[in-house]
C-alpha cells in the first residue's frame, strides 16, 4: 500500500533561509552553501544545473516506450519475497576481500547474448541528495520509495543507488528517522546501497550516525565492508537483469586507504563490471571536480564549488575529488563502467576514455535547488540497462508530479540537453 502524499506548500523565502542557516550550524562541516571562509558564501543559484553540460556520448532521442508504458500503468504491489543475500563477510580490510576462486569467474561476455527478451532489461533507480526531504518533506522522500516498491515488477527493478547526503545534519537525530523508515521500506524487496555525504558527517574527522540506522549486519546483501559494521565503504555483487555487477559505494572525498581498500575490491572482482556510487565526482558542467583546475578563487571561470579541499578534513588522510578518483581509481580498473553521484546543484554526464580505450559513463544527479516546490520535487533517476539493445537508457522521473522531467510544465529539460539521453551499454 502507497503511503498518502500530502499537499506540500513552496518553501517560503524565510524558510528558505532558515535551511541554510541550519546548514552551516557546524564549522566542522560546512554546508554546501558556506564554504571556506575566504570563499564567499554561494547562494542556491550559483552554481545551477541549467548551465548545459559538457556531456560526451549522447547518442539521441531516448526511446521511451517501454519506460513509458511502465511509470502511466499506474501503481502496482512490489514484490516482498526475500531478496537473495550475498554472503556478509563482517568487513573486509585493505588486504581482505573473498578469493577469485571462492566467488567463481562469470563467462567472459558476461551472459547476455543468450537471454531471452524477457530478460534482457534491468533497471537501477538512483537517489539524488535526498537531505531536505528528511529535514522538511518526509512525504517526498517516503513517496520517492514508495514508488520504487510499487514499480519493481513494471520495470524490473534491480538495484537503488543513494549517492549521499541522505540529511542534512547527521547529528539531528529526527532526520535519520525519517531517512531510515523512508528506504527501510525497500528492504525485502530490492537491494541498495547508500553512501555518505559531507551533510551525513558531524565531524571533521568522519564521525556519522550512518551506521546507527544502516548497519552492514542488517543490509545482508552487502558483500563487505572496509571496516566491520561500518556503511561508509562497502561493495554489493547484484544481479542487474541476466548480469551480476559490482556496485562499489565510497564516502565522500574518499581517504587514500579507501581508495587502496577499493583498488583491492576492482581487481578482486576484475570479471565483473562495476558500478561506483560516491557523493562527488562530477561538476555541473560536466566535468570532473579536480581542485587543479577549479582553484580557489571564486572568481575565476574555472571554480568549482564546494570542492573538498575547502572542508576540514584532514589533508594527511588523503582528499581525493573526483578527477583524483579517476587517475588512482578508475583509470587501474577498467571494469567500472559507470560513476554515478551527486553533491553540485545540476545534473549532467560524461563519458571518459581510459588510455587502454575502454571508457566509463559519469553521471550526476541533484535536484535539490531546482527551481520550485519541496527542493527537487523528488526526482530521480530511472536507468534502465537493455542487454540486447546494448544501450543504457536515462530518464528524470518525480513520483511526487507522477511526470517525467520532460513532461513538467516548469520543463527545466528545456534548457539542458541532458535529459533524457541513452548511452551504449559498455561492456
Amino acid at each position: 500500500m502507497l503511503r498518502a502524499q500530502s499537499i506540500l506548500r513552496l518553501a517560503s523565502p524565510a524558510l528558505l533561509l532558515s535551511f541554510l542557516a541550519a546548514g552551516c550550524g557546524d564549522s566542522a562541516t560546512p554546508s554546501d552553501a558556506a564554504v571556506a571562509p575566504d570563499v564567499p558564501a554561494a547562494s542556491p543559484d550559483a552554481a545551477p544545473g541549467s548551465d548545459a553540460p559538457a556531456a560526451v556520448g549522447d547518442v539521441g532521442a531516448v526511446d521511451t516506450a517501454t519506460l513509458t508504458d511502465a511509470l502511466q500503468a499506474g501503481p502496482e504491489i512490489g514484490r516482498t519475497d526475500s531478496v537473495a543475500a550475498a554472503p556478509f563477510d563482517g568487513g573486509a580490510g585493505p588486504d581482505a576481500g573473498p578469493s577469485a576462486d571462492a566467488m567463481g569467474t562469470p563467462p567472459p561476455d558476461g551472459g547476455a547474448d543468450a537471454v531471452s527478451s524477457e530478460q534482457s532489461t534491468a533497471t537501477i533507480v538512483v537517489l539524488p541528495d535526498t537531505q531536505y526531504y528528511a529535514l522538511t518533506y518526509p512525504d517526498v522522500f517516503n513517496g520517492q520509495t514508495d514508488w520504487i516498491v510499487a514499480q519493481k515488477a513494471a520495470l524490473n527493478i534491480a538495484a537503488v543507488l543513494h549517492v549521499g547526503d541522505i540529511v542534512e545534519h547527521d547529528a539531528y537525530a529526527n532526520e535519520w528517522t525519517v531517512a531510515n523508515p523512508a528506504m527501510r521500506v525497500l528492504d525485502k524487496v530490492v537491494p541498495y546501497v547508500v553512501v555518505p555525504g559531507n551533510h551525513d558527517y558531524s565531524t571533521a574527522a568522519r564521525a556519522s550516525a550512518i551506521d546507527n540506522y544502516f548497519s552492514p549486519a542488517s543490509m545482508p546483501w552487502i558483500s563487505g565492508t572496509m571496516k566491520p559494521g561500518q556503511i561508509e565503504n562497502s561493495y554489493a555483487l547484484i544481479d542487474i537483469g541476466p548480469q551480476k555487477w559490482l556496485v562499489l559505494g565510497l564516502e565522500f572525498a574518499p581517504r587514500d586507504s579507501v581508495i587502496n581498500w577499493a583498488n583491492t575490491v576492482l581487481r578482486t572482482y576484475a570479471n565483473y563490471p562495476a558500478i561506483l556510487v560516491t557523493h562527488l565526482y562530477l561538476y555541473s558542467d560536466g566535468t570532473r571536480y579536480n581542485i587543479n583546475v577549479g582553484g580557489s578563487d571564486p572568481n575565476a571561470t574555472t571554480y568549482q564549488y564546494w570542492n573538498p579541499q575547502y572542508y576540514s578534513y584532514s589533508a594527511s588522510e588523503g582528499i581525493n575529488d573526483g578527477e583524483a578518483m579517476w587517475q588512482k581509481l578508475v583509470v587501474p580498473n577498467p571494469n567500472v563502467k559507470l560513476v554515478f553521484c551527486g553533491h553540485q546543484t545540476g545534473w549532467a554526464h560524461a563519458t571518459s576514455t581510459r588510455p587502454d580505450g575502454t571508457h566509463v559513463h559519469e553521471i550526476l544527479s541533484d535536484y535539490q535547488w531546482l527551481a520550485g516546490a519541496n527542493f527537487g520535487y523528488g526526482y530521480l533517476r530511472v536507468v534502465q540497462l537493455d542487454y540486447q539493445k546494448k544501450t543504457i537508457q536515462v530518464q528524470t522521473y518525480s513520483p511526487y508530479l507522477s511526470l517525467y522531467s520532460s513532461q513538467d510544465p516548469n520543463n527545466f529539460s528545456q534548457t539542458n540537453p541532458d535529459n533524457p539521453f541513452v548511452l551504449d551499454l559498455n561492456l
